[in-house]
Formats: structure tokens, sequence, C-alpha cells
């Protein structure tokens, strides 16, 4: 009899099992039921790939190019200056003008600058002077189109999915990263420097059509406030929220410090540490991207976790550990397991760090807000600046364990000694209505 009752339990408990992870996996995918954001998601899904192929073929044509990890860490951290200059503006045209045209046009800039370049390659009319001038360019196009997409999924999903939307959005990203860097290695080896950036110029073609079939509804605005005045307006909104305050400090540690480890190290690592291909690169982007897909599914069902600071400290913490650990690993295998941990932690960390600073934005500002995010980017190609001359003074290694040291200190200072990180939960501002939700279906 106790048997009986013990496998009627056990059974009951693998049933409700089933059924939390179900309902895990709808509550993640509510957000595809509304139409809009399936078209916004499928258009950004081919985006961002055209985005990771040219981050993961890049670092490899000025390695190849230079052999100086100093001019790798320059190139890619050019693209600092338009996002640190262009973001707060980017801000406000989210907020001002159409998000489909927009989105239309940065797509398609973008498609003309990778076919303009992938030409310059297959003539081999290359300089450093074009490498730095294609990186400046990008860096400009990508700062107008990641603030009108983000605060557009805000538009297209009711606010009590929002983050759940977010969350996907970096799923997409991720799982781009895990093909686009998986394949760039062998499209460099098949069709060369020109053909592949031909490549990532198709996809922001087909990028753009996909937005033709996103609907936005008009959005009322006053007609007198100039782009001055708005541009004023979110500063001083940003700069006088201590919550926003908070969460763009906590998010300056990894992005400033953690990342460029992957975007501007990894082509050393490659090519100097474990004696690989541009497939090693390949392999190393597409193994963060996995573990960032697990990241992201993560994040959301930590969304339910009322304590968000709580959450991008811990993941933080995890981001330095697994960044020492790529820093110590042997060998290649090795490396990718650590390359896929630190893709995990570090997507809880941006995922709910980029969700909570939507949530603190009022609704006619949310671009703006937004915009605020695109500041990491611009920290990411910054801090090429400093990873790559460390990796020529102390290799990648020494380069990596640095600035994860750093990094960690400053993660715990921050959580310490502020308050309202401490303080963050997210019931605070799921009760905000954001208005009218997206058509269904």
């Amino acid at each position: 009899m106790r048997r009986v009752q013990s496998l009627a339990t056990k059974s009951g408990s693998t049933r409700a099992g089933r059924q939390l992870d179900g309902g895990l996996l709808r509550s993640m995918g509510a957000p595809f039921a509304h139409r809009d954001f399936r078209w916004l998601w499928g258009g950004s899904l081919l985006s961002y790939s055209a985005q990771w192929i040219q981050q993961a073929g890049l670092g490899w044509v000025v390695y190849d190019i230079t052999g100086s990890g100093t001019l790798v860490g320059a190139v890619m951290g050019v693209r600092a200056i338009p996002m640190v200059v262009l973001a707060p503006f980017a801000g406000v045209a989210a907020d001002r003008y159409h998000r489909r045209r927009l989105l239309q046009a940065c797509q398609w800039f973008s498609a003309t600058v990778a076919f303009a370049f992938g030409t310059a390659l297959a003539f081999q009319w290359v300089s450093i002077w074009i490498l730095f001038a294609f990186s400046l360019v990008m860096g400009g196009s990508v700062v107008f189109d990641r603030p009108t997409r983000q605060a557009a999924m805000f538009e297209l999903v009711p606010r009590d999915i929002a983050m759940k939307a977010v969350a996907l959005n970096i799923i997409g990203s991720n799982l781009s990263r895990v093909i686009a860097p998986a394949v760039a290695g062998y499209l460099l080896a098949w069709i060369g420097f020109g053909g592949y950036f031909m490549v990532e110029g198709a996809l922001y073609t087909a990028a753009g059509f996909l937005v033709l079939q996103v609907y936005f509804a008009r959005r009322d605005r006053s007609a007198e406030e100039s782009a001055r005045s708005e541009l004023s307006a979110g500063l001083r909104y940003a700069a006088g929220n201590p919550a926003i305050r908070s969460l763009f400090l906590m998010g300056t540690c990894g992005f400033l410090l953690l990342v460029p480890a992957m975007g501007t190290l990894f082509p050393i690592y490659a090519k100097d540490v474990y004696g690989a291909g541009p497939e090693g690169v390949g392999m190393m982007f597409a193994a963060v991207g996995v573990g960032g897909i697990a990241g992201a599914y993560l994040a959301g069902v930590l969304s339910r976790f009322d304590r968000q600071g709580l959450v991008q400290v811990m993941a933080n913490l995890g981001f330095v550990v697994m960044m020492l650990g790529l820093a110590a690993s042997p060998t290649l295998l090795w490396a990718l397991v650590f390359c896929a941990l630190a893709g995990g932690s570090e997507m809880v960390m941006s995922t709910s760090n980029m969700a909570m600073m939507q949530m603190c934005a009022p609704e006619h500002m949310r671009g703006r807000i937004t915009s605020l995010n695109q500041f990491y980017p611009a920290m990411i190609s910054a801090g090429g600046f400093i990873t790559g001359p460390l990796a020529d003074l102390y290799g990648p290694g020494g380069a990596t364990i640095l600035a994860a040291i750093v990094c960690a200190a400053g993660t715990l200072a921050l959580y310490l000694y502020s308050p309202h990180l401490r303080a963050l939960r997210v019931s605070d501002y799921q009760r905000s209505s954001s208005g009218e939700a997206s058509r269904v279906g």
C-alpha cells in the first residue's frame, strides 16, 4: 500500500513538474500571440545575424591584415564615437518619428554600407582608414536602430509581458549569435572577405522588408515641443531618477570590462593561444550564443523574482568567474565551455538590466530612456581600446583576468553603496499601464 501511494505521489509530482515546465514555456512565448511582435522579432533575427556576422568577421579581417591586437581593439572601439554622440538623438528620433520608417532606413542604409565594404574587400581596395571608416559608419547606423526596436516591443505587447518580450528579443539575438558566427568562419574560407560582407548586406536588406509588415499605431505627441526640448527632458529625467542611474552603472561594469574581452580578444585567443583559424573564432562566438539562449530564457523565468537588483549582481559575478575560467582554459574545448557559461551569465544580467531600464521610463519618453542602452555597445567598443593594448602587453589571458578583477570590485561596491539598487523591485513598475496593446492573431 505504501509503495502504491509512493508511486502515485511520484507520478503526481512528475505531472506537476511537466505542467510547470509547460506553463513556463507558454508564459515565455506569450508575446508571440501578437502578430506585429512576430514580424518585428523575425526582422530582428535577420538584423542581429548581420550584426554578429560583422562582429565575428571584422576582428579577424583586421588581425589578419595587421597582426596587431591594439589595432583590432582600435577598429572595434571606434564604433563608440557615434554611439556616444548620437545615442541621445537616437532616443529622440525613436519617440518623435514613425518607428517603421526609421527601422527601414537603418536596415537599408546598413545594407548599402556592407555591400560597398564587401566590394572594396573583393577588389583589394582595403587600407586601415577604410577599416576604421566602415566600423565608424556602421556604429552610427546601429545606434538609431536599437532604441527604436527595443522601444517598439513595449508598443506591440501588453506591459505585463513586456519583460518576456525583451527576453525573447535577446533570445533572438543569441540565436543569431549561435548561427551567424558558426557559419562565419566557413564563409570567410569559402567565399573570401568580399563575399562575406555581401552576405551581411543581404541580411540587412531582408530585415528591412520584414519591417514593412509591422503595424505601428499613430502616437499622439505635442507638436509644439521641439526635438531639443525633448532631448533635454529625457536627459533630465534619466539623471534625476536614482533607479535608472543605478541600473546604468551596473550595466557599465560588464559592458565596459568583460564583453569587450570577447569581441576584441577572441581572434587573438583563437589564433595565438589555440592555433585555430577563423573557424575557431566562430566556434567561440557560437558558444557564447548557446549560453546566451539559455541565459535569456532563465532571465525570463527570473522576471518572476522581485529583487532584480540582486539578480543582476549575481549574474555579473557569475560572468566574472566564467571569464576567469576562459583565461585559464588550456584547450579550445575548455574555452568553449566557459564561453557558453559566460554567455549565459551575460544574458541574465543584460536582459534584466535593459528590461528594468525600460520599465522605469514613462511611456512618452521610452525611446529616450531606452537610448541609454546604446551607451552599452559604445562601452563594448571603448573597452576594446583597453583590452587590445592589454593583450599586447600581457597576452589575452592576462588582459581578461585584469578586466574580470576590476569588474568584480565595481559590481560589489555598487551593490553595497547603492540603496536604490538593493531596493529595486519589478513589482513597483508592473502596475503602470502602457496603453493599448497590439492586435492579437
